[in-house]
């Protein structure tokens, strides 16, 4: 009996030692897989310091510079040059690929590129995951591209290690390396940066508004684009105070690729009172409909702006620099009494377009910005009534008779124009900066025309009556073809003729698209933003004209 019950303790002990064994051993593994997983899943955000400006996001590298590679454009040797860091990358990703048979890891495909103030080609970070093997792999290979002339040099910032190595083409390149990620850029005090955001917890993962947005990121896309929305505050266009740009909110971009196109789509989080081009576009309703048949065929720029509510938009417009260059106390008065006269007489859009004018003498472009009145005739008398009541200016051009434009465009005779006092409206909604702010102005087709000079009134109207417009032709409908019919702004460029024009023309585009205008020379642009309570969509979309298309 005593046996019987020893053997039975045998059994339950080995039984249990096999248990706690396998049970150890389970525990390790769990503990070692979560380790594996853990440094695999290393988020890269938590080292992008939270000044940044715009974030690029790809999980497969290799895949972007393809489909980068295989777009028309590339092609026909016309690449995008936006990144510095990026460059090297794509001209040497084929040979990393070489040294690796089975291909990046999935680690090394996920990459984030950070852009920071100001914005130049140089402040920017690229960081990039490491997996198991890629930091001996990628030493070897920063090694391999560096110049011999000068050796690494290495420096400790708060016990941490930065690695300086000198490029081919005399600049150098800051890098920080760990098991986990590398981080490399051509200034090393953004490298300092993002040691910082990594040890004080001061990264964009660390803000709670970017955190709440990244958990919504898509797939199944070519990469995103996360770009700061900027917000101006100032005090009174009077007040001499200089206005003060800060960041805020976040507009999120997916990138997709065919052939002859590059699509952003996006959408922006969050909703402050600031004033920003974004916030004042939440406001208003929406618009319906393309302005195809009001633009002339020589049209290489329009925009298209919902204006239901005014007052924010104004509010926005009224505080850029530009505008209040030569502010007044009488300049004010008059764009007082234009807020007025808006308010009673405007409809709910407003549209501008720069186009090619017959006269080939004329080196400017003709510009035009076109709203819709509710009541054409009670408007007229009342822009009559503000005229006779105005003090006269003594320096103010004559007003518009039978100048010999109209032997050119015979068809905009008839229609009266009048010469405005000094005022800033124009200037606030085209960006279009004269320097003794008179604007000539007449009403058509129930629209009141606004315009720098008599001659574009008379060109525009003349397109319009002779039916020499956009609509139907071939550039215009494959613009407006991956466009929404409804939106609260659109804007097309060809950018071939915008980056001819001088800077008082073309302050609506950004400037990287001045810094990369061999590129972007040849493509037209279409920009439009829609809004869905409150939250607004903005797109983007590239369309290459090709070689032997310029304008």
């Amino acid at each position: 009996m005593n046996a019987m019950k020893f053997r039975l303790l045998i059994r339950i002990a080995v039984i249990l030692s096999v248990v706690l064994l396998c049970t150890g051993f389970g525990v390790y593994s769990f503990f070692r897989m979560n380790a594996v997983e853990n440094q695999q899943d290393f988020n890269l955000y938590s080292l992008v310091p939270q000044d940044a400006i715009a974030v690029l996001e790809t999980d497969r590298m290799a895949d972007l510079v393809d489909d980068i590679n295989q777009l028309n454009c590339s092609k026909e040797n016309h690449y995008l040059y936006v990144s510095e860091l990026f460059v090297y990358l794509k001209d040497h990703l084929y040979t990393l690929m070489d040294d690796t048979p089975h291909g990046l890891s999935r680690e090394m495909n996920k990459m984030l590129i950070s852009f920071h103030e100001p914005d130049t080609p140089l402040n920017q970070v690229l960081y990039c995951s490491l997996g198991s093997g890629d930091y001996e792999l990628v030493e070897t290979f920063i090694r391999k591209y560096c110049s011999s002339s000068f050796p690494s040099r290495f420096f400790d910032y708060k016990g941490e290690e930065i690695r300086i190595y000198p490029m081919s083409d005399g600049r150098f390149l800051a890098a920080y390396f760990t098991p986990d990620f590398l981080a490399v850029s051509f200034q090393k005090r953004l490298i300092e940066q993002v040691i910082d955001a990594r040890r004080e917890k001061k990264s964009l993962m660390h803000l709670r508004s970017f955190r709440t947005m990244h958990a919504g990121k898509h797939d199944n896309v070519a990469a995103t684009v996360y770009v700061r929305m900027k917000k101006v505050d100032m005090g009174k266009p009077t007040d001499g105070i200089r206005s003060q740009t800060r960041l805020g909110s976040w507009a999120e971009f997916d990138m997709k690729f065919n052939e002859n196109a590059i699509y952003c789509s996006g959408v922006s989080h969050g909703e402050d009172s600031t004033r920003t081009f974004i916030n004042a576009l939440r406001r208003q309703k929406p618009i319906e409909g393309f302005p195809g048949t009001y633009l002339p065929s020589t049209t290489f720029f329009y925009d298209n702006w919902a204006l239901s509510d005014r007052e924010a938009v104004f509010r926005f417009t009224a505080y850029q620099e530009y505008a209040k260059a030569i502010y007044s106390d009488y300049i004010k008065k008059r764009d007082e009494e234009w807020m007025t006269f808006l308010h009673d007489y405007a409809g709910e859009s407003v549209m501008s377009c720069l186009f090619q004018s017959k006269d080939t003498l004329n080196k400017l472009p003709c510009a035009v910005m076109s709203i819709p009145v509710k009541d054409e005739r009670a408007a007229e008398r009342r822009l009559q009534s503000l005229l006779n009541r105005t003090p006269k200016e003594e320096d103010a051009p004559p007003v518009p008779q039978l100048y010999p434009e109209y032997a050119r465009y015979p068809k905009a005779r008839r229609f009266r124009q009048y010469i405005l006092p000094r005022n800033t409206l124009l200037t606030q909604m085209t960006g279009i900066t004269e320097s003794a702010l008179y604007t000539y102005a007449c009403f058509y087709r129930g629209n009141l025309l606004l315009a720098p000079d008599a001659p574009s009134l008379s060109a525009y109207i003349d397109a319009v009556e002779n039916s020499d417009v956009l609509d139907g032709t071939q550039v215009y409908e494959e613009g407006i073809g991956s466009l929404s019919p409804v939106y609260s702004f659109v804007m097309m460029v060809d950018m071939e003729e915008m980056l001819r024009q001088p800077e008082t023309y073309v302050r609506l585009i950004p400037n990287l698209f001045f810094r990369q205008a061999k590129f972007f020379r040849k493509f037209m642009l279409a920009v439009q933003f829609t809004c869905t309570e409150g939250v607004v969509y903005p797109n983007i979309v590239l369309l290459y004209k090709g070689e032997g298309q310029d304008s």
